[in-house]
């Protein structure tokens, strides 16, 4: 199963290698794969050094937070 998972962080990789920075949601249409699981592998291959996460976005209004008051 070690070898599902290889390729699937290969594809990742080449992906953005051929293309640059890409949105997950961009990612996960070429690759024909979910924005979460994309997501997921993204991080664990931001653990191992092998990519960077360099922007996140608030997709909702934030609630109000228990810190804030």
């Amino acid at each position: 199963m070690n070898g599902y998972w290889d390729d699937i962080d290969k594809e990742i990789l080449d992906a953005l290698a051929a293309g640059g920075a890409k949105d997950p949601a961009d990612l996960a249409r070429a690759l024909g794969m979910s924005a979460e699981a994309v997501c997921s592998c993204l991080a664990m291959l931001a653990e191992t050094g092998q990519v960077r996460i360099r922007s996140v976005e608030a997709m909702r209004p934030p609630a109000t937070s228990p810190r804030a008051a």
